[in-house]
């Protein structure tokens, strides 16, 4: 909406008496980030000094926040998916369980990825119902999954490289 305000002032040259009371508003929206309005108030937010995306222009960052302010506070995000700071910056200390526990399945989904699928079928004691030699056509594995008893993966390669293991 800003953008359609100043667009008609700047570029068509529509002048109007609110765009006085409004060049308040567009300072805030140029110079700040997110804002709160209240009648006898405004909160202003600084813009992050650190806000990282993925190809895709989502909020990611495998080894950090994908954003953080000046004062510390940090969000952390996998390929657009918010997940907890930790998952991120002690990703050592994770276990598949602590992942497989979380209530949100996109979360969950990303919190594998994280881990690592590899990772997630060992800690959960996959056993291997088939193999082939090529990893692009895969290994048949069957875990256990917490609550929800045994799953069948294949675990495959796709040719950029990346592991990833789908339910079958």
């Amino acid at each position: 909406y800003d953008c359609y305000l100043t667009a008609a002032r700047d570029v068509l040259g529509l002048r109007l008496p609110a765009h006085e009371a409004y060049r308040h508003w567009e300072q805030a929206a140029i110079h700040g980030g997110f804002r709160v309005m209240h009648p006898e108030f405004c909160i202003v937010s600084d813009f992050p000094d650190v806000l990282r995306v993925d190809a895709q222009n989502r909020p990611h960052s495998e080894d950090g926040p994908s954003h953080r302010w000046r004062d510390g506070w940090c969000l952390y995000h996998w390929h657009g998916v918010r997940v907890p700071d930790h998952w991120i910056a002690d990703r050592a200390d994770l276990s598949a369980a602590e992942v497989l526990r979380h209530e949100n399945t996109e979360v969950r989904r990303a919190g594998c990825e994280i881990l690592g699928w590899a990772r997630i079928i060992e800690s959960l004691g996959g056993r291997v119902i088939a193999a082939d030699a090529d990893p692009q056509i895969g290994t048949l594995i069957e875990v256990n999954l917490p609550d929800n008893g045994p799953a069948r993966f294949l675990r495959v390669q796709c040719g950029t490289g990346r592991e990833f293991a789908l339910c079958v």
